[in-house]
């Protein structure tokens, strides 16, 4: 697998090619439009997996939500301070 980066034009003049290199090699193109990133060509399995994940996120906010309902703000404020503190002590552990 490997990361590569396009021009619009030559994704339209490769498109075949590009996806051939996609969907078998698991390869990853950025595609650039005056030098600035506009899309990314991923595999289809890599698409879906960010999809799943995305919608665990937002199933488990959901239920985050549902749990804190009615709560005080002041006290959702420490708890998410409490939350913050203790992921940047671990990212900072683990870094």
């Amino acid at each position: 697998m490997s990361l590569k980066v396009v021009t619009a034009l030559k994704a339209r003049q490769t498109l075949g090619t590009i996806m051939n290199a996609v969907s078998f090699r698991n390869d990853q193109y950025i595609v650039e439009r005056k030098g600035k990133p506009m899309v990314a060509i991923i595999p289809i399995k890599k698409f879906k997996q960010m999809d799943k994940a995305r919608h665990r996120f937002f199933v488990n906010m959901s239920k985050i939500s549902e749990s804190f309902a009615g709560e005080d703000s002041d006290k959702l404020h420490d708890i998410l301070e409490e939350a913050t503190q203790a992921a940047k002590k671990l990212e900072a552990s683990n870094g």
